[in-house]
């Protein structure tokens, strides 16, 4: 559910389940976050505008009366990759983080530097649970972003977010770990 066609699925949602190792979840950017992860040349001024402007306007899900449950679960890498060339965007972005967290549907998790080599480190996805119970992921990598719906391969997927997930720390100690990097980075 990266940008394109996959999306049209984040609106109908009851829950996603959420695994990064390299960015902060779009949902969960700030804008000048979500230009950053653009920049580099693959795309030009005209398309980062479009995408970031369209991730900003995905993240109204979770303002809506009836959100769907986010859960993410985040490397600690993520919060300490720096930004080179933009002083004080880790900061904003680590401390828009701690903020959503708190919100009800919310709930980041983080899984220390010294966890060491677990499964999640083969790459991102996303489990989203359907209103009718149906569940569909996405997996990620360098050259394609899969779309899964496939029952043995959504339940592959679930049993990595598990363990994956029991990496991680429990969500009030991640909340303090994310405000302890922001600080870091002042």
């Amino acid at each position: 559910m990266r940008d394109g066609r996959t999306h049209h699925h984040h609106r109908h949602r009851v829950s996603l389940r959420w695994f990064e190792l390299a960015y902060v979840p779009g949902l969960l950017q700030t804008e000048r976050y979500a230009r950053a992860t653009l920049a580099g040349g693959r795309f030009d001024a005209e398309d980062v505008d479009r995408i970031v402007a369209s991730r900003l306007e995905r993240q109204a899900i979770l303002q809506r009366p009836r959100p769907p449950q986010l859960i993410a679960v985040l490397d600690e890498a993520v919060l300490r990759r720096p930004v080179l060339d933009q002083p004080g965007l880790m900061v904003e972005q680590c401390e828009h983080l701690a903020q959503l967290a708190t919100a009800e549907h919310v709930q980041v998790h983080i899984v220390p530097v010294d966890a060491g080599m677990y499964l999640g480190l083969a790459g991102q996805f996303i489990i989203a649970e359907m209103p009718d119970g149906a569940r569909v992921a996405h997996a990620d990598n360098q050259l394609i972003a899969q779309f899964v719906d496939a029952p043995t391969d959504v339940a592959k997927l679930a049993k990595t977010w598990e363990i994956v997930r029991n990496e991680a720390l429990p969500r009030r100690q991640s909340i303090e770990l994310i405000e302890r990097v922001a600080k870091s980075w002042t």
